[in-house]
């Protein structure tokens, strides 16, 4: 499903434009949906994006093409405490600036570089995400699995050994 304001022009499905087309038209207003396998790789696994919208903005300058854009979908997580699969909206916006001598502008590129820059190092399904058991591996935000907690520290041994 692509929209653009322009009946003669097509985007493009790899979102590479042509600078002389843009120039030609005086700039350009476009949206298109992005087939998540674009994203293959963009994101750490098990992480991927489910669904992906672009809003552009080309705007001719004197000697440049501003581009201002609009990301917005949903992406597929895994939680790093509970590792369960939930689904996370983003909306993300961008600017690029272009020479009119460029003969190719990729938004694609732009749009992974986007996406990859605001990805988060852990994502949580709640703040408040309880985890996995570390003993027996059950969901503790399903409740208390019955397991007797472990001493962890490594100097547990040593207690009572220097009692005089």
């Amino acid at each position: 499903m692509i929209q653009n304001d322009y009946a003669d022009f097509d985007v493009p499905q790899n979102l590479k434009f042509k600078t002389l087309d843009i120039i030609r038209m005086g700039g350009l207003q476009c949206s298109a949906q992005i087939a998540p396998d674009n994203f293959a790789g963009v994101l750490q696994a098990p992480n991927k994006i489910i669904r992906a919208t672009v809003e552009l903005s080309f705007s001719v300058a004197n000697k440049d093409i501003i581009v201002h854009g609009t990301l917005r979908g949903e992406r597929e997580v895994e939680c790093a405490r509970c590792l369960k699969h939930v689904t996370q909206p983003f909306n993300e916006t961008f600017a690029e600036t272009y020479s009119i001598k460029t003969e190719i502008i990729d938004i694609m590129y732009v749009v992974k570089q986007t996406l990859a820059l605001t990805e988060d190092i852990r994502f949580l399904c709640d703040p408040d995400c309880k985890g996995l058991c570390a003993q027996c591996g059950h969901d503790l935000n399903d409740g208390p699995c019955g397991c007797q907690p472990e001493n962890l520290s490594p100097f547990a041994v040593l207690k009572g050994k220097f009692n005089k």
